[in-house]
């Protein structure tokens, strides 16, 4: 917090002087919207139909857990009309950038606060590493799963929570954007049929993760059983030797085909199970880490669950 607080210090000096300083020959006076991660991007990019105007903070592939705001970026939240953050324990900076953003007419939006969150859980097996999350919106403490993107329902409906929100700053394009978002559920609703259509053929219903589990609201959405080397925001990398075995034991069991990992996963733990069971390797995307350089070549969070959707038919058959 101590680094924040220098950061944001040092977001108020810049700010000082760039306010001094002659106005930008081109300055975008539209709509500012700013993100702290890809999901509340890319849902904000169909509804607007555009990215012009819009800001992804966390845009360089790193992971989301680990990030800390530069003094550009609170500069730029500090500037926007509508700040879109997580409301996690990811987000714990966000109440200190908030309050001295001295913008009374910013509107903030924590997209956990917009569904049914589900609180993490430890399953068998798992590496027992307990976070407690603190909402960075409301200061309550509680144990809550803070991917609520990965489930296709959550993202219909913070789509539909947002485009409102929207509307309400710039009324005269309401229209416009309500169309959008109409067409955007339409495609995230049919995606989820396919789900839920694919789950419920599948010869087996559980997958298992040799690596951290994001995917709580995705299993929970369609009825599908889990394990896992360790909960969604943990920071460990090294499983014991009894999560080894269990996850081992576990995949003989099941004669499970594949074991899952997610994206920027070394693999070491899935490379060990899959030694001692002959299962292969499949990787998940959890939209946690998608870079600017992806981004312009166009990949989006449907195309992102469809591609997991190919991984989770292969996983159960």
């Amino acid at each position: 917090m101590k680094k924040v607080f220098c950061v944001i210090v040092s977001a108020i000096i810049l700010f000082s002087l760039w306010a001094c300083s002659a106005t930008p020959k081109t300055e975008y006076d539209g709509l500012k919207i700013v993100c702290t991660a890809f999901p509340q991007y890319d849902f904000i990019k169909n509804i607007i139909g555009t990215d012009e105007g819009l800001t992804l903070l966390v845009d360089d592939g790193a992971d989301l857990h680990s990030y800390e705001p530069t003094a550009q970026d609170i500069i730029a939240i500090g500037a926007s009309d509508i700040f879109v953050y997580i409301g996690g324990i990811s987000d714990k900076w966000v109440d200190g950038v908030i309050s001295s953003a001295n913008n009374p007419d910013l509107k903030t939006v924590a997209i956990m606060d917009l569904v049914n969150t589900l609180e993490e859980e430890y399953v068998a097996g798992m590496e027992h590493e307990k976070h407690i999350h603190v909402s960075a919106h409301n200061g309550d403490h509680s144990e809550e799963d803070e991917h609520v993107w990965l489930s296709l329902k959550n993202a219909a409906a913070i789509t539909s929570s947002l485009c409102e929100t929207i509307c309400e700053i710039d009324s005269a394009n309401t229209e416009k954007y309500k169309s959008n978002t109409e067409s955007y559920i339409n495609s995230l609703n049919a995606l989820d049929a396919e789900y839920q259509e694919v789950i419920d053929s599948a010869s087996r219903k559980t997958l298992l993760f040799a690596d951290r589990f994001p995917f709580r609201y995705l299993t929970e959405d369609y009825g599908l059983t889990y394990y896992a080397a360790f909960g969604g925001c943990s920071s460990e990398s090294e499983a014991s030797f009894e999560t080894m075995a269990f996850l081992i034991d576990k995949t003989k069991e099941l004669s499970l085909p594949s074991v899952l990992i997610i994206e920027g996963s070394d693999g070491s733990i899935a490379e060990m199970i899959c030694e001692e069971t002959g299962a292969g390797v499949l990787t998940l995307d959890s939209c946690q880490s998608v870079s600017a350089t992806n981004i312009k070549r166009g990949v989006n969070y449907l195309e992102i669950m469809e591609n997991n959707l190919k991984v989770i038919q292969e996983a159960l058959n």
